[in-house]
């Protein structure tokens, strides 16, 4: 009866043995279905993230428990599970080692396909590009906001600020028109006898201006001058005694010349300048422009000699040399009357 028992009791060991090995195994191992795909291809992360993951393999069924054993079948037990425990172990694999296609497939898990130079500028170019449109829209963005703007402020009725403007003196200098000047003086003149001097402008649009000059056969001398809406002529002369006969300063016409007039009587014989200036009116300011220079040789005659050494001689010898011709002139009456 315990050879009975301690037979069934080691059938039971074995068939346990069995059966735990074979759950270790389906617990552990790599379903068939990723075993082929491993075999066939290696698959991304992506793919293993979307594929379905195995069910679970079910738990075996446990082991039917033997009903309690005598104490003469417990004395003879060890003996038969030491001559079981060699089979047993030859019979089961090891629980604890991971099949190779389980190592195998974490390893492809755990590994990502390698990224090559062509990837890396594709990605670049991608990300360059996705720069470029971000500006692109930017730009548009900004743009429809400055319309927006400007359109928003005319419907207001707010005028747009001004640009910036350019400084007084140039927007002064930029006013400024080019007219035709002609003036005219004598070439001789008599010392202490005056004559007339001209000098006109024409903006009217004509070429010339000497058709506002008296033209008396004197020295006409044309050209062109920059002028503004007020113009102002001076002549000058060390030599001369000019007296102005029109207004010095004139405010440009559109339909006939401005004309200038200046008497001049010459002081000293010989070649003397005259200078012609024109200048423009900038509010309160001259702003020189134009000037001529003209040569005009003076000439003495006759009486106008002795008037000429008078004025020019030092008046005290002037004074002795009278005073001494008056006393000569006495002391010869003196002498004539006396004699008779």
């Amino acid at each position: 009866m315990l050879r009975l028992i301690s037979i069934l009791l080691l059938l039971g060991g074995i068939a346990a043995a069995v059966f735990g090995g074979a759950a270790v195994m389906n617990k552990y191992g790599p379903p068939q279905s990723m075993d082929m795909a491993t075999e066939s291809a290696p698959a991304t992360m992506e793919e293993m993230a979307e594929a379905p993951m195995p069910e679970a393999v079910e738990a075996a069924p446990a082991p039917e428990l033997a009903m309690e054993p005598e104490p003469e079948a417990m004395e003879a037990a060890p003996e038969a599970m030491a001559k079981a425990a060699p089979e047993a172990m030859d019979d089961a694999p090891m629980a604890s080692a991971p099949a190779p296609e389980t190592r195998s497939m974490s390893t492809s898990r755990s590994l990502s396909p390698p990224i090559t130079a062509d990837d890396e500028t594709a990605s670049v170019a991608s990300v360059q590009d996705a720069f470029d449109e971000a500006g692109d829209v930017a730009e548009e963005a900004f743009a429809d906001i400055g319309d927006a703007a400007d359109a928003v402020a005319e419907a207001a009725g707010v005028a747009a600020p001004p640009p910036p403007s350019k400084s007084h003196a140039e927007a002064f200098m930029e006013s400024l028109q080019t007219v035709p000047v002609a003036h005219e003086t004598p070439r001789t003149a008599e010392y202490k006898r005056a004559f007339d001097v001209t000098l006109a402008l024409d903006a009217t649009g004509d070429d010339t201006a000497v058709d506002a000059l008296p033209n008396r056969g004197g020295n006409i001398v044309t050209g062109e001058a920059k002028v503004s809406e007020r113009v102002e002529a001076r002549l000058s002369g060390a030599n001369f005694e000019i007296v102005e006969m029109s207004p010095g300063i004139q405010k440009l016409s559109p339909l006939t010349e401005n004309v200038w007039r200046w008497s001049v009587m010459p002081l000293s014989a010989g070649d003397h300048d005259l200078v012609f200036e024109i200048y423009a009116i900038d509010q309160d300011s001259v702003v020189p422009l134009r000037t001529f220079r003209d040569t005009v040789t003076v000439q003495v005659s006759g009486l106008n000699r002795a008037i000429a050494f008078a004025d020019q001689a030092n008046p005290l010898f002037v004074l002795l040399g009278g005073l001494g011709s008056a006393i000569a002139g006495l002391l010869g009456a003196v002498k004539f009357f006396g004699r008779r």
